[in-house]
């Protein structure tokens, strides 16, 4: 009877909490793979950057990524859908870069890049400006200024390089970081421009055993002594 009683305890804890650490998902797109952000985003130019993947439940997980929608004639939006535990995995090494884009001519890619790579060279929006050492490097125009803080560039400077490598990584469809990998989750660019993300990854873990482990000891074995 006794093990009856613990078991529909702990029935009850897993459904009761599992709801309480889980928020309503209703209006909340669901998209497991990259793919399937492309429905979600109108417009062109467009880069579309994975901010912040989480999860939320105690016992059941629920998990979510966040994304920064910046278009290349209007201000950043944000969109937030719920996802897969493998899919967030994957995409997990990918924070701070663009996971999917379309260009003014509609044709869109989702391979993970340094972000706002579209725009780069986009003579629409910024032009290419020699350096005394003879590389070029590109600048946004005026009007245009706040993408740099929109796409997290910071101080960084793409060059007619990066430019091309990106290209190269492009049509083979494979992730390129960076030259010096600044971008992804281990990414020194990244890690500037998403802190918060950082501050809260490194908060001690909740432990269910432990949590459990203490539950019972209080309610139960130290009641029966």
């Amino acid at each position: 009877m006794n093990k009856l009683i613990i078991y529909g305890t702990l029935l009850l804890i897993y459904l009761g909490l599992s709801k309480s650490f889980s928020p309503s998902e209703y209006g909340i797109s669901y998209v497991n793979s990259q793919a399937g952000l492309e429905p979600l985003v109108q417009g062109a130019p467009v880069s579309v950057i994975l901010t912040d993947v989480h999860s939320t439940g105690f016992l059941i997980k629920t998990y979510y990524h966040k994304y920064k929608i910046v278009y290349g004639y209007q201000s950043y939006e944000e969109l937030i859908v719920k996802t897969s535990e493998l899919f967030s995995n994957e995409q997990r090494k990918y924070l701070g870069m663009s996971v999917f884009r379309r260009d003014r001519e509609g044709f869109s890619s989702s391979t993970p890049l340094p972000p706002g790579s579209i725009f780069i060279g986009d003579k629409n929006l910024g032009k290419w400006i020699k350096h005394p050492s003879g590389e070029r490097y590109w600048r946004f125009f005026g009007a245009y200024k706040n993408l740099n803080n929109y796409l997290g560039w910071k101080d960084f400077k793409p060059s007619i390089k990066i430019k091309n490598k990106i290209q190269v990584h492009l049509e083979q469809g494979k992730p390129f970081f960076g030259e010096n990998e600044e971008f992804g989750i281990n990414g020194s660019i990244t890690k500037d421009a998403f802190s918060s993300f950082y501050q809260r990854s490194n908060q001690p873990k909740f432990s269910t055993a432990k949590y459990l482990k203490r539950y019972f000891t209080e309610n139960f074995i130290e009641k029966r002594l």
